[in-house]
């Protein structure tokens, strides 16, 4: 009998790995196999009872401290649809009311790149699954002290992973594991919007510029990223420049476009993907108003820079539009009447405990 189960999971396996994933024919890491392989565990019973989305649960936010803090504040404000008809203009309400983010910052594994070279890819894989099996449970660790878990909390039912290395280390599987499964709680990367949104749809975007913040540029992460979704679209000929976001006196599409020109670039780019919440986007718009405006100085220093096609995509407006969509999509939001609100967790080191293991306390405690 267990011949046929775990030959029936490598077909399921198999499956998952040439549906629509970052990493076609990618293998998934040990912990996914084991919890999929045994029904009986734990963690596979917890991940079956979310075969249906639910509007109970907290939206979860896990990554960075940085990460986190910018974007719940985003998710906070966010009033870009009309929250009768979900047409894509502010209404004056908030898009998240009634809503718990729940930010989980990591300091105790970041800064992911370091820790990528520390180990291997296989390591930061596992701690990625971990993290979301842990957002999924209804208990946490009240302190540093409580190694079984004895505080409660409100499971996940949506998940944003923050980081890219999260993208590029871990979705992947927790995609795998959330199929094999049955679990339906959505997991959102904010890296897989934007490159798939440059990729996706009747216009392809192939000489792409890429803004991020200062501690994520030329880590070689987003570079990766790219790389991967090329190969996944195959996109022929596509073309990549990477800068970080910075304050200038021309202003940040400036500063980009006056960095893609020292490099000695002369090809005009397609598409800017802004991967850096902490960035106006209605700034860097009008400023490339300014640049198609002949009657400016910026056309013509800047003009030469971008096709006729150019637009500006940011993984702020991608993210928070995808999770509105979702919670309406399936019937998840609480519609409680009440301002949305955020509430912080961090991942401690579990004393004693092995390399991946790891504590979920709540902010407020720690």
């Amino acid at each position: 009998m267990r011949r046929v189960f775990y030959a029936c999971l490598s077909i399921l396996l198999v499956a998952v790995s040439c549906g629509p994933q970052e990493h076609t024919g990618r293998d998934t890491i040990a912990l996914v196999k084991s919890i999929a392989a045994d029904n009986t565990s734990p963690d596979h019973i917890m991940l079956t009872g979310f075969s249906k989305p639910l509007s109970a649960g907290n939206i979860y936010v896990c990554g960075t401290a940085r990460q986190c803090s910018l974007i719940g504040n985003a998710f906070l404000e966010s009033d870009i649809f009309d929250n009768v008809r979900a047409r894509s203009y502010s209404d004056g309400l908030k898009d998240y009311a009634g809503e718990t983010f729940s930010l989980v910052s990591d300091v105790t594994y970041t800064p992911y790149s370091e820790f990528a070279e520390a180990y291997t890819e296989e390591p930061l894989r596992e701690l990625t699954v971990r993290m979301a099996l842990s957002l999924l449970r209804d208990k946490c660790n009240m302190s540093v002290y409580d190694i079984e878990g004895n505080a409660s909390k409100a499971p996940a039912k949506l998940i944003v992973l923050a980081d890219p290395w999260m993208q590029r280390c871990g979705k992947f599987d927790i995609d795998t594991l959330f199929s094999l499964t049955s679990c339906k709680v959505p997991v959102v990367s904010p890296q897989d919007l934007l490159f798939d949104a440059a990729f996706t749809g009747e216009k392809k975007y192939f000489n792409v510029g890429l803004m991020c913040d200062s501690l994520s540029h030329d880590s070689g992460i987003y570079g990766s990223i790219f790389k991967d979704k090329v190969s996944h679209y195959k996109i022929m000929g596509a073309k990549y420049f990477e800068a970080a976001s910075g304050i200038s006196d021309s202003g940040q599409l400036e500063a980009f476009l006056d960095s893609y020109i020292s490099s000695g670039q002369t090809e005009p780019l397609d598409v800017l993907l802004v991967d850096d919440w902490s960035v106006d986007l209605d700034q860097m718009r009008q400023a490339l108003n300014n640049i198609r405006d002949f009657s400016k100085e910026e056309s013509m220093r800047y003009g030469k820079c971008i096709s006729q096609d150019f637009v500006i995509m940011g993984s702020s407006e991608l993210t928070m539009r995808e999770c509105y969509l979702l919670l309406r999509k399936h019937s998840m939001f609480t519609h409680r009447i009440a301002l949305p609100q955020l509430e912080q967790y961090v991942i401690m080191p579990q004393p004693g405990g092995e390399e991946m293991q790891f504590l979920l306390i709540p902010g407020k405690d720690v």
